[in-house]
């Protein structure tokens, strides 16, 4: 309470801090670090860690699903699974979730993708119809969006026909050294006029999978349209559709993925768990059950910003439809969820001189409700059997929330901010026609800090917050998927503090140290007759999470290069992750790291441009440290050095030839694991082999 207290005197809005920005203006340089000015690089409007990503750090690239976008995103660890449903790790949370995540809420167009029961498709995301990407780290990132989660907010922003108008078709393939090719195509038309504008983008992708059994086939419907209702009013609606078929190869051993790591999951035996004890067998492989995994969704959506009597409106609404069908291994079956929600948000914006202070206040909640039927059957070899249980899940979400600013020097913001959150959650099992369980968390947020401009070309900024998270429906139903289990409310202290800059045209940096202490963690431990699948998470007494996070890009010897229209640029990321249980209650590893996540991750490129006619860059991503794939840190995930390719050549104005390659040294490494407690003992399935060497060239033309 005495945290809170404070928080509440002297925390930071992330949205708020524009006000800074308004003291000093960073007047952008062209051409200075591949035309990025520094405040789109480092977030100068933000006084607490984030990124901004454009389209441009992918596009040249086989970007084949959400994971590809965060190459160059501090504080971001993607962690991939065979469903290519990466898990967006951000400062060490998402990390244990077996499939769907949360901890780091996923928007689009500032709408919800991840739903209001916790759960986070991100095969929704299709990269080739978006503009740009905000990443706000950690739990008091944006309290319109966040706040009641821990790892941050990610807002992946469509292009319009104001933003981006023409036609545009893209063709992509390929193949891993294993032979296995892939391909995706892409067409969009975009236009304004008059008070109208629109967008559409269809893509379709078709790929047989560097593993066995690991096909997908994949479609995506995306559009818009923009209103200009009037000089101070505008409304925006959006549309996607999607349907993805994939198949699942399964996670495998340590020892399966370093002897071959293409193979499919094989028949699952338990055993022996002691020298000469008997081998169980448990179930079949992925191939004979054919595990894999069907999603069909819709979403609409409405964004619409207004003035009145002087004070800003921003108001939203949102509907999604998902019917998911997932054949997993014998002993889970067939899982059928079917469901829908709503939600709507509204906030108000206000500036205005408080005691010759500027100040700006703004005010806000949003609603969603949704449900879902979750049924499980028998697996007879992909399709469903006998019913082996049905459940109705019901989840409501309100929230309100106030944040103030105010300016009262010339160089400095300060600002704070509060959020109150109330879920519930509900589960009717068995077609009965009354509630069974149900459980409600309420939590409150309070953030703040401060931004200081040392000079126009360097910031400081620092920020706490007390942040809340509740369980997910998922991690509620995971021990018993017919009732709620006791997991409580997740709670949270963190401060940080980062410098931003430039020095001239050469380089520019952001830079941000943060620590978390976590009281109730829910993290996976799993169990061994699990073998990896499933999932079983336990709220842990204390934990720590705290890192450095930096972006720095360098443009080297401008003065040369630029004569000639050329550049060469070094963009470099590095995490570093030190995240570690304090107080670990019953399971006994008091001191042991979170497993996971690498202790060092670092991520460059080297690109060299010319005149805007062509260019070449090598990439590299690196994972260092420990690398612990249990809790106990008696087993760990090899490091590694993945070297890749890219280059282009853009052959008119209308038309560019790309080429990519990815682990051009072919090295056998872990791309996702899903820690557990002891994997000594039980030698889970929970390794995720990354793919081989791979090339792919592609084609974009405009007109």
């Amino acid at each position: 309470m005495k945290n809170a207290l404070m928080l509440g005197a002297a925390c930071l809005s992330l949205s708020f801090s524009a006000i800074a920005a308004e003291v000093e203006t960073v007047t952008p340089v062209p051409g200075l670090l591949r035309d990025r000015p520094l405040e789109e690089l480092a977030q100068w409007r933000r006084p607490s860690a984030a990124t901004a990503i454009d389209a441009s750090d992918y596009a040249d690239n086989y970007a084949n699903d959400a994971g590809d976008a965060f190459f160059f995103a501090p504080g971001v660890w993607v962690n991939a699974l065979d469903l290519n449903e990466p898990r967006i790790v951000i400062r060490g949370f998402a990390v244990g979730n077996s499939q769907h995540r949360s901890n780091v809420v996923v928007l689009r167009d500032g709408s919800p993708i991840t739903d209001v029961h916790g759960d986070t498709n991100m095969v929704e995301v299709d990269l080739l119809s978006v503009a740009n990407i905000d990443v706000y780290r950690g739990g008091g990132g944006d309290l319109m969006y966040g706040g009641d989660n821990l790892g941050g907010v990610i807002n992946f922003t469509s292009p319009t026909g104001l933003t981006a108008p023409g036609r545009s078709l893209r063709l992509d393939g390929g193949s891993s050294i294993e032979l296995s090719p892939g391909g995706q195509g892409h067409a969009s038309v975009a236009a304004a006029n008059g008070n109208l504008d629109y967008y559409m983008g269809v893509t379709g992708r078709y790929e047989t999978g560097y593993r066995d059994h690991s096909q997908r086939i994949y479609g995506h419907f995306n559009a818009n349209l923009g209103v200009q209702l009037g000089p101070q009013a505008t409304t925006r609606f959006f549309f996607e559709a999607l349907r993805s078929d994939v198949e699942f190869p399964g996670m495998l051993t340590p020892e399966d993925a370093a002897d071959d790591p293409v193979q499919a999951l094989e028949d699952v035996t338990l055993g022996p768990l002691f020298p000469g004890g008997p081998i169980v067998y448990l179930a079949d492989g992925a191939d004979v059950d054919e595990h894999g995994r069907t999603v069909l969704s819709a979403r609409v959506a409405n964004a619409t910003a207004f003035r009145l009597l002087g004070v800003d409106f921003d108001a939203g609404l949102h509907y999604a439809r998902r019917d998911i069908d997932n054949a997993q291994i014998d002993y889970l079956g067939v899982l059928e969820e079917k469901g829908s929600e709503w939600g709507a948000r509204l906030s108000a914006e206000r500036a205005f001189a408080l005691f010759g202070v500027e100040t700006m206040i703004r005010i806000g909640g949003d609603y969603a409700t949704g449900s879902k039927s979750s049924n499980r059957f028998e697996n007879i070899e992909g399709a469903p059997g006998d019913l082996l249980f049905e459940t109705d899940l019901t989840s409501k979400r309100l929230a309100g929330f106030v944040e103030a600013a105010a300016n009262p020097l010339r160089k400095l913001a300060v600002s704070v901010g509060a959020k109150f959150t109330r879920t519930k959650r509900l589960l009717t099992a068995d077609g009965a026609d009354e509630v069974s369980d149900q459980r409600t968390f309420t939590g409150v947020t309070a953030k703040g800090g401060v931004t200081y401009h040392l000079t126009k070309a360097l910031q400081v900024f620092a920020s706490a917050v007390r942040s809340y998270e509740p369980p997910s429906m998922g991690e509620l139903t995971s021990d018993d998927p017919e009732d709620l289990n006791g997991l409580g409310e997740q709670d949270t202290f963190s401060y940080e503090a980062g410098l931003r800059g430039r020095v001239n045209d050469w380089i520019g940096w952001d830079i941000a140290y943060f620590n978390t202490d976590i009281e109730n963690e829910i993290i996976n431990i799993d169990e061994p007759e699990q073998n990896g699948f499933g999932g079983l998470y336990a709220n842990v007494a204390k934990t720590t999470h705290r890192g450095v996070e930096a972006g720095v890009d360098i443009s080297l010897f401008p003065g040369r290069f630029a004569q000639s229209g050329h550049a060469l640029t070094l963009r470099n990321v590095y995490n570093l992750n030190d995240f570690s249980f304090v107080d670990s209650s019953f399971l006994g590893v008091d001191g042991n790291k979170l497993a996971g996540v690498p202790t060092h991750v670092y991520r460059g490129e080297l690109r060299y441009e010319a005149t805007d006619r062509w260019f070449a860059a090598v990439n590299v991503q690196m994972a260092g440290g420990d690398y612990f794939a249990d809790h106990e840190n008696e087993v760990s995930a090899p490091t590694y050095t993945v070297v890749g390719f890219s280059a282009g050549l853009r052959m008119s104005d209308n038309m560019e030839l790309y080429a990519s390659g990815e682990n051009l040294t072919d090295v056998n490494f872990a791309a996702g694991l899903t820690p557990v407690l002891e994997q000594s003992i039980q030698q889970g399935r929970i390794f995720s082999p990354g793919a081989g060497a791979s090339i792919y060239a592609g084609l974009r033309y405009r007109f």
